[in-house]
């Protein structure tokens, strides 16, 4: 009889145990390749429609830098058009005389309950500005313009500021008490009375009209003062 010694070990292949314990390897399905494919594909899809929307500044952000701070009470809870503290003139310098076309009719209301139009600046100089009490360059223009009418005015200069303020007087009285101006403010608070000029979608908007009625020059956002002086000038010298 064989006797199996104590240090003695029988021979065991363990290769075939190990074989038995580890799972097969399996190959992927079709359909797997695709729901992951579709996965990746989503994924790509939400990246590229996001990423750009969460980047972008909101409209609010933008509107803030413009019109101060946002505990003003004269600060609508949405303002229509968008506030510009840059200078951005749409011509440079004034048109020449060929160019320019006649400035639009217009019956607008008056904060001293008359009707300010067209006709009123026949043979003056005007200087038409769209504001509101909401926008903040608006109301950095407001002392120049004050200016201009004092030192212009002899000439055949007249200034018009035309409020787009809604509710309108219920909110551009209370303003023009604490910002009082030596010019004419008229107020075209509805479509109906800011049709004739189209759409104001930057505050400031500031229109020169010649002695003859044609509009000599515009400037979208902050006017540039010294620039507005000089086409002042030129047109009371023409």
């Amino acid at each position: 009889m064989a006797t199996v010694e104590p240090n003695e070990r029988p021979d065991v292949d363990v290769s075939a145990d190990v074989r038995q314990d580890k799972p097969p390897r399996r190959t992927p399905s079709v359909g797997a390749w695709m729901v992951l494919g579709a996965a990746v594909l989503w994924a790509g899809v939400m990246l590229v429609t996001v990423g750009p929307l969460a980047s972008r500044p909101s409209s609010d952000a933008t509107l803030s830098l413009a019109e101060g701070p946002a505990n003003d009470r004269f600060a609508p809870a949405v303002p229509p058009p968008v506030a510009s503290e840059r200078a951005e003139p749409v011509r440079a310098g004034l048109l020449a005389v060929a160019d320019r076309s006649p400035a639009p009719d217009f019956s607008l209301p008056d904060a001293e309950g008359g009707t300010a139009t067209m006709a009123d600046y026949e043979n003056r100089v005007l200087l038409l500005n769209f504001w509101a009490t909401w926008c903040q360059p608006c109301k950095a223009e407001m002392p120049w313009f004050v200016a201009f009418e004092d030192v212009f005015s002899s000439e055949g200069f007249a200034v018009l500021g035309v409020s787009i303020d809604q509710p309108g007087w219920d909110i551009v009285r209370p303003f023009l008490e604490e910002r009082p101006v030596n010019y004419r403010i008229a107020l075209a608070d509805t479509a109906e009375r800011g049709a004739p000029f189209g759409p104001m979608t930057i505050l400031p908007t500031t229109w020169l009209i010649d002695r003859e009625g044609r509009i000599a020059s515009e400037h979208i956002g902050l006017v540039d003062r010294e620039l507005l002086e000089k086409e002042i000038r030129q047109l009371l010298a023409e």
